[in-house]
């Protein structure tokens, strides 16, 4: 069948109309082979330029269209509409870039008109081969999976289950809080932490649309966004479950740095040297001392040092909320014990905020010292404990305590590798699960359909976590409602079978996994559930076989050849 392709040329009010010449680029392109018609309207994206197009397409019944306009990333999907609207294929259209690439940016006029020219002729060549394309969609399980009962995946559990969505919480622990249930207290508020997490374990409980498993694994995760594959094993019977979900939501938590790997410190050797986690314990009603502060002698301590940034210059990186809660222990120590002294010692501050800083005025008005200490080391004589420490800056000094409060720094649970590994999700430079992006998608990774909350990320607080699960849930909600479909990318890679040497360079390059191999016939396979189109295959490829769905060669150098004409 004859082409008969359509241009159309947006004046954008003045934008476009004052700066090129399109009287001149209709009077050059008009004569171009396959061009049926080619008109300019002042604003094309407007109601009423939208139904000029598609009437227009529909008179003249065209094969194929051209707008030359603004930037695809402003109305390409505006445009594709009006083909829809005018029975014509979507993906039987090209814009031609000449607001931001010519009228915006070249001053001279018959430059500008020159490059729109060579721009509009590029996307005639190229549309000219583009394919048909269809959209495909598929059926979707909108069913989450949550592996994490700390305080964000309970919060994201909570969010999520519904009488149409069931939600499969999984803890490897015998039970689910985390480590927050074992807070007596939260900053800055200093609010029962037991009593935070307890009200929201009552919620997830006591939802019939939520199925908790507890002192289970995960022990397998295959298939893509809306369709995962789930096993998982309770450890204390070896029973096997297996279900599908729609999305996974991994709030793997975090570990503290185990402390004796740093021996100046002491702990494990000399006592009342306590991790953070153990100092909390100590202050829960139910804990080994009843919620009273007591040395190993069951004396009350007199003096305390608080030692900040512990592994810190192992580890690289500040984790964030540990000078934070360095303060709550000052105050609680001051709460229970008024008489107590109090050190703490610390290389650099973190007090990020107006609250935090009121926060550690106030801890340091109530006679808790702070010592500035780049250095510090623990060691004990027959009178106690002595915290040496030196700082590059100041003199050296020490302080004779009863106990001393290490404070570790965070860093990924343990499993966080092999969920990476399982789901073929990068990891940082420390070993944390990485987001798809800082900025625009911090709670997904680049597997579509799996989200990363918490501190499995990387260091934060509670309500930053708790933000994050409901960022989460509010992604898989909006993707995910229990009746509809899910429409995939349509631009996706394809691999030809005839050029395939099944060299696998594809498949280990592509960021989504959404290439496999298969054995049988020893080549590379797409699924395009998973496929984005990002055409990392294409360029790695060495025989040519991998090619993303209208980015063909021949289409390509049709473009590239009527610019540089």
């Amino acid at each position: 069948m004859a082409k008969k392709i359509g241009v159309y040329i947006c004046e954008c009010g003045s934008n476009i109309a004052d700066n090129v010449d399109l009287d001149r680029i209709i009077k050059t392109i008009s004569p171009m082979r396959n061009v049926e018609v080619i008109e300019k309207y002042r604003l094309l994206c407007s109601e009423d330029g939208k139904e000029f197009l598609k009437q227009s397409t529909k008179d003249h019944e065209l094969t194929h269209l051209v707008v030359a306009a603004c930037s695809p990333k402003q109305h390409e999907h505006s445009f594709m509409s009006v083909c829809l609207a005018a029975e014509l294929n979507p993906y039987l259209f090209q814009m031609a870039n000449i607001r931001e690439q010519c009228a915006w940016v070249t001053p001279d006029k018959e430059e500008a008109t020159d490059k729109a020219i060579r721009q509009i002729t590029a996307a005639l060549s190229r549309v000219a081969y583009q394919e048909a394309l269809e959209k495909k969609d598929i059926d979707v399980s909108p069913d989450v999976l949550v592996i994490g009962g700390g305080i964000a995946g309970v919060r994201a559990a909570q969010v999520l289950a519904a009488p149409d969505r069931k939600v499969y919480l999984v803890e490897k622990s015998s039970s689910l809080g985390g480590k927050v249930k074992g807070f007596d207290k939260l900053f800055t508020r200093m609010e029962s932490g037991s009593a935070l997490i307890e009200s929201e374990l009552r919620k997830v409980e006591q939802d019939e649309n939520v199925e908790v498993f507890t002192d289970s694994e995960v022990e397998q995760i295959l298939g893509f966004f809306g369709n995962f594959e789930i096993k998982v094993i309770r450890k204390a019977t070896g029973e096997q479950r297996e279900f599908n979900v729609g999305a996974v939501v991994l709030a793997t938590g975090f570990d503290l740095m185990d402390v004796k790997r740093l021996p100046q410190y002491g702990y494990g050797k000399l006592e009342d040297v306590y991790t953070s986690l153990e100092f909390e314990e100590m202050n829960v009603p139910g804990g080994p001392t009843g919620g009273k502060i007591l040395l190993k002698n069951g004396k009350p301590p007199e003096f305390v040092a608080i030692v900040h940034c512990v592994g810190r210059e192992h580890k690289g990186y500040c984790s964030k909320v540990c000078c934070m809660y360095s303060l709550k222990f000052a105050g609680m120590l001051k709460d229970k014990l008024p008489n107590v002294k109090v050190s703490e010692l610390y290389s650099d501050l973190c007090v990020p905020g107006k609250t935090y800083q009121k926060f550690y005025e106030e801890t340091k008005d109530s006679g808790v010292e702070f010592i500035r200490a780049d250095k510090t080391t623990v060691t004990q004589d027959g009178k106690g404990i002595t915290v040496k420490y030196e700082n590059e800056s100041g003199p050296k000094g020490d302080l004779a305590a009863d106990m001393v409060i290490l404070v570790p720094a965070m860093e990924p649970a343990s499993d966080t590798n092999k969920f990476a590994e399982m789901l073929g999700i990068p990891v940082d430079n420390e070993g944390f699960l990485v987001q798809e992006h800082q900025k625009l998608a911090p709670v997904a990774s680049s597997v579509e359909g799996v989200f990363v909350i918490g501190c499995a990320q990387g260091p934060k607080n509670i309500l930053e976590s708790i933000v994050q699960s409901e960022a989460a849930a509010g992604k898989i909600l909006s993707a995910l409602v229990p009746g509809r479909k899910l429409e995939l990318e349509v631009k996706t890679s394809e691999i030809s079978e005839t050029f395939c040497t099944g060299c696998k360079t594809c498949i280990s390059v592509c960021p989504y996994s959404a290439i496999n191999f298969d054995d049988f016939r020893k080549i590379a396979v797409v699924n395009e559930a998973l496929c984005h189109g990002c055409g990392v295959c294409a360029a790695a490829c060495p025989s040519g076989a991998a090619r993303v769905k209208n980015f063909a060669f021949t289409q390509i150098c049709q473009e590239v050849e009527a610019l540089l004409k």
